[in-house]
């Protein structure tokens, strides 16, 4: 859209330049007429000009569009593995780690067990 814009504006800016140079300008039939030519032909080379930039620049932006997402799922794959070798490494971590959980639920369980087992020294009278 923005190019569209630039380019109704390149044109129309021409055009009325060239009309007023030519309106302004004090000279022969023939030498307007060899002017009007002249600024056709520049005219039209510059719009050449322009199309040929806005082929390009949207060949760019095709190409970069491609670029972007060949990389993104190059990314994705590649962020897919790291996480699937990071479970993998942690994975002998996490058993150890449930192991030494029960463990330690498991003492305090005994612990417990203890503590509230009654205390038959406790109530011995002292003599």
């Amino acid at each position: 859209m923005k190019i569209k814009s630039l380019f109704i504006g390149f044109v129309t800016g021409s055009i009325l330049t060239g009309a007023a140079t030519l309106l302004t300008a004090p000279s022969s039939g023939k030498e307007t007429r060899d002017r009007i030519k002249k600024n056709k032909e520049d005219i039209a080379l510059t719009l050449l000009e322009l199309k040929e930039k806005a082929a390009a620049v949207k060949e760019d932006a095709s190409t970069a569009t491609q670029a972007g997402k060949e990389t993104l799922k190059t990314f994705i794959a590649d962020l897919k593995i790291l996480l699937d070798n990071w479970k993998e490494d942690i994975e002998p971590n996490k058993e150890e780690l449930s192991k030494s959980i029960k463990e330690i639920e498991s003492s305090i369980q005994e612990l417990e067990a203890i503590a509230s087992a009654p205390a038959d020294d406790k109530k011995h009278p002292v003599e």
